[in-house]
C-alpha cells in the first residue's frame, strides 16, 4: 500500500443476521498492521454469488442463530497487502491470489473489501496464473470458479472413478456452472469419451461449443429418459459409467438400470442438489433429506451420493494449469458494483444467469 495510507481502514462486508433481516453492508474498523504471526490480509478486488450463500441466508432460523452478523461470500480475488512473520514464505505482499474462502456463518466473507485468515487452515487459495497478468479482467476471471471448479473436481476424482476414452458419462443440467467446468475437465484433462448433456433447447448449440458430444432438450416432446433412450439407440451408445446431476431431478430413479451400468462396474449417480430443482423462494435444508434417505436405502441397487464442493489443493492447482494452457474459461453472466450487490443477489436468484454473478471491489 502507499506510504501515505494509514493502518486503519474501514472494512466493509455484506452481511445478514437472520432469515428475518435483509443483506446490508455492515461496517468495523480493520487496523492493517497489527496482523497475526501465521495471517494474510488480502485486498479484495471482486467476489462471486454462489447458490449455497442465498441457502444459509434463507434457512438461518432467528431462533438457532445467534444475532452476530454473518458474512456472505466464499469465491474471491485479490492481492495480498500484509503477512504476519510466520506465514509460509510462498505467501508473499503484493501476491496476486484467488480462492474459496470457507466458512459457515462466520463474520467474514469474500464479499468485502477485505478479508483476514490464516493461508494454512484455508487450503482453498492459489495465485493467479502469469498467464492472466496482462488481462484486464483477470480478478474477475479468478473469482468466478474456485466453488464450481472444485465441485466439479469432486465429482469426477473424489469418488474411485477412473474415466477415460472408453468412458459413457450423462449431464443433467449440462448448462450449470458447474456442469461448464466438469465438461472442460473432461474432456481436455480425461479425455472422457462420450458425453451426453441434458439442457434447453436454446442452449444446444453453446454446450456443444464447450465439447458436449451430444445434447438432450428437456422441452422438446417426450420424457428426458424417453429422449435419451432415443438418443442412445440412434447412436449406439451403452449404459454410462456416471450420471451426474448438476440441477436436482428424480426422472432416472425407476428406470436406472436402463442407463446406469451395474454397482460391479463402479458406476455411479452423483447429485448437486437432490431429487428436486433448486428455487430459492422454495428451497430449505429439509431438501437436503433426500440425499441422505436414497444414500441409506438399502435396497438402492446403485451407487448414489451427494456431491460437497469442498476446497481442495489438488482442485485449485488443476484449474491453475488448465487455465494456463487455455483449456478452462469459466463462463460470467453478470458484473455488478459492490453498491450493487443486492442487484446481484437478484440476479442469481432468478436462475436466469448464464455464468457465474461476479461483485466488483474496484471504483
Amino acid at each position: 500500500m502507499a506510504p501515505n495510507t494509514p493502518s486503519v481502514v474501514t472494512k466493509r462486508t455484506v452481511t445478514f443476521i437472520n432469515n428475518q433481516t435483509p443483506a446490508a453492508i455492515t461496517e468495523s474498523q480493520l487496523d492493517l498492521d497489527s496482523v497475526g504471526d501465521y495471517d494474510i490480509i488480502v485486498k479484495i478486488e471482486a467476489a462471486a454469488l454462489n447458490s449455497i450463500d442465498v441457502v444459509i441466508h434463507e434457512n438461518a432460523n432467528p431462533h438457532l442463530v445467534s444475532s452476530s452478523p454473518k458474512a456472505y461470500g466464499r469465491d474471491f480475488s485479490g492481492v495480498i497487502i500484509r503477512r504476519g512473520d510466520k506465514v509460509n514464505p510462498k505467501w508473499q505482499v503484493g501476491d496476486e491470489i484467488n480462492g474459496l474462502f470457507n466458512h459457515l456463518f462466520g463474520d467474514q466473507g469474500s464479499l468485502s473489501n477485505y478479508l483476514v485468515f490464516n493461508p494454512d487452515k484455508q487450503t482453498g487459495i492459489t495465485h493467479i496464473p502469469k498467464s492472466e497478468e496482462d488481462k484486464k479482467d483477470k480478478f474477475i476471471r479468478a473469482a468466478a470458479w474456485p466453488i464450481v471448479f472444485n465441485t466439479a473436481y469432486s465429482v469426477l476424482f473424489k469418488y474411485g472413478q477412473t474415466l477415460g476414452p472408453y468412458s459413457r458419462v450423462l449431464v443433467i443440467g449440462a448448462s450449470t456452472t458447474v456442469a461448464n467446468a466438469f465438461i472442460q475437465m473432461a474432456k481436455k484433462q480425461l479425455n472422457v469419451g462420450t458425453v451426453v448433456g441434458v439442457c434447453n433447447s436454446d442452449s444446444v448449440e453453446y454446450n456443444k461449443s464447450m465439447g458436449f458430444d451430444y445434447l438432450v432438450s428437456y422441452n422438446q416432446e417426450g420424457t428426458i429418459p424417453e429422449n435419451v433412450a432415443k438418443l442412445m439407440e440412434q447412436k449406439k451408445i451403452g449404459k454410462f459409467d456416471l450420471i451426474f446431476d448438476s440441477v436436482g431431478n428424480s426422472d432416472f430413479f425407476p428406470v436406472m438400470d436402463d442407463f446406469l451400468k451395474p454397482k460391479s462396474e463402479n458406476s455411479y449417480y452423483l447429485t448437486l442438489v437432490g431429487d428436486q430443482s433448486f428455487e430459492y423462494d422454495s428451497y430449505n435444508f429439509s431438501a437436503f433429506l433426500s440425499g441422505p434417505i436414497r444414500f441409506l436405502n438399502p435396497w438402492r441397487k446403485y451407487r448414489y451420493a451427494k456431491v460437497f464442493g469442498l476446497p481442495t489443493k489438488e482442485g485449485m492447482d488443476l484449474a491453475t494449469r488448465m487455465i494456463e494452457l487455455g483449456n478452462y474459461n469459466p463462463p460470467i453472466d453478470t458484473i455488478f458494483k459492490f453498491e450493487q450487490f443486492q442487484e446481484a443477489i437478484y440476479r442469481l436468484k432468478s436462475n436466469k444467469a448464464k455464468g457465474k454473478v461476479i461483485i466488483s471491489m474496484s471504483d
